[in-house]
């Protein structure tokens, strides 16, 4: 098993370290329930057909409501508005594979002082927390970083293991922040490790040409 990693920064080399914001409480309960439902639909593989290779050839385009960013043909995405307090929104969009993979993105219209690191703590800790059945291993955070519209965007790799049944299946996990003067978004890739052959070209891809307008 790999060594836990130093303390990773999770900044963007173009821009310096990206702060994402703290959500209001009722943003943040509903976020939990999220995670629930992400950590439900990782388990069904035990159940289901194999993972499919990831349809970039063929793009998918989001642009709406500040967003802009490109995903494979043979994903499908769904999306959600919570309001919150004083007036402000988030924008949760669930990007997903035909077989377990998921992109979650939060876009908040504001901005704040929780840095990525911490975010990716506590998306860790709902882990466990919130998972109905199966269990969740400990965080193995280490540095990562892709290629972004305007630069190369530095972000946080989490290496976990879920079980479920007596089987055991590694998942990877990697977290990017991007934000302007009025939006912060919240990138979280997660696949099983052994599928990062026919997931990891999504993640580039949505990575890749994420931008805020």
């Amino acid at each position: 098993m790999e060594a836990q990693a130093k303390e990773p920064s999770g900044t963007t080399e173009s821009t310096g370290l990206s702060p994402f914001p703290k959500p209001t409480p009722s943003t943040k309960v509903r976020l939990m329930e999220n995670h629930a439902l992400g950590l439900c639909l990782l388990l069904l593989p035990f159940f289901s057909a194999c993972e499919k290779m990831a349809d970039i050839s063929s793009p998918q385009v989001y642009s709406k409501n500040g967003l802009s960013f490109s995903y494979p043909g043979n994903w499908n995405i769904t999306e959600e508005e919570i309001p919150g307090g004083l007036g402000e929104k988030t924008k949760l969009l669930n990007v997903e594979s035909p077989g377990d993979a998921i992109v979650i993105i939060c876009a908040f219209d504001y901005t704040s002082e929780q840095s990525l690191l911490e975010w990716a703590r506590d998306f860790s800790q709902s882990m466990k927390e919130e998972i109905p059945f199966g269990e969740v291993g400990d965080a193995q955070f280490s540095d990562v970083s892709r290629m972004g519209k305007t630069g190369r965007i530095k972000g946080i790799k989490n290496k976990v293991e879920l079980s479920f049944l007596g089987e055991t299946v590694p998942h990877v996990q990697e977290f990017f922040s991007i934000r302007n003067k009025e939006t912060s978004a919240f990138i979280v890739c997660q696949s099983a490790e052994e599928d990062l052959e026919k997931t990891e070209p999504a993640f580039r891809q949505i990575v890749g040409s994420f931008q805020l307008k």
